[in-house]
């Protein structure tokens, strides 16, 4: 239990281990392959300031054109032996053919190999999405065929929120967050096949990173840090 204590709150702490879910959801049938790597960015003595290096591989699938699920496997809490996982579903809120709005609610879930201890956290995200540069506009050629053509970047903000509602964190610790929310901005680089993502998020403003081992630079100061995050992704 000490161990998956140690690894949630690092996750908790700092908002999220991972980029925004799929913020644009993906069309009905479509399915891909994603990976990110990045975290909190940390003062590592000797090296210099980098973001902490956890990762993640996960499979999406759109059940229709408004609806995404998705599943995330998080390696680097699997070299702890803990497997972190990651269920939810991303929704088109509002559209058009420039911009949006979507929400992903998700599903957290830690579990100790060893000892199955675990502990689960609801984590909800709302974004704003806009298009630039060459639209993923559709393109009828008859009553019952479209193309869609991707070959455009889309920026976007939003807020991400992690509820814990559990009383002890680790070293024993009383949990006083409930509510862990983050501001992340970013920006994707769509094609037909491979497309990229980039993002920065200020995790945990309501969070002191005060007495920690790790010094983690944040805008707020005394409160929470800065994220840095990469992604790929590969449309099967």
């Amino acid at each position: 239990m000490r161990k998956i204590l140690f690894i949630s709150s690092i996750c908790l702490l700092w908002s999220s281990c991972a980029p925004a879910r799929f913020v644009e959801p993906l069309q009905k049938g479509e399915q891909v392959l994603t990976g990110n790597f990045g975290g909190p960015l940390a003062k590592v003595p000797g090296i210099g300031i980098i973001p902490i290096p956890f990762s993640s591989l996960g499979y999406g699938r759109g059940l229709s054109n408004q609806t995404t699920v998705f599943g995330n496997l998080h390696m680097t809490s699997l070299a702890f032996g803990v497997g972190q996982f990651e269920l939810g579903a991303s929704q088109k809120i509002w559209h058009n053919d420039r911009m949006g709005i979507s929400s992903q609610l998700n599903t957290n879930i830690l579990i100790d190999f060893y000892t199955s201890a675990n502990r689960i956290w609801p984590q909800l995200d709302a974004n704003y999405y806009f298009k630039y540069g060459k639209q993923s506009k559709p393109e009828q050629l008859d009553a019952m065929c479209k193309v869609y053509h991707r070959n455009y970047n889309m920026i976007y903000a939003g807020l991400s929120n992690w509820f814990d509602f559990y009383q002890i964190e680790a070293q024993g610790r009383p949990n006083n967050e409930l509510w862990i929310p983050c501001i992340q901005i970013g920006n994707q680089w769509i094609r037909p096949k491979w497309s990229y993502q980039a993002e920065i998020k200020l995790l945990a403003p309501n969070y002191s990173n005060q007495d920690i081992v790790v010094p983690y630079p944040s805008v707020f100061e005394t409160k929470g840090a800065t994220g840095l995050y990469f992604g790929i992704t590969y449309r099967l």
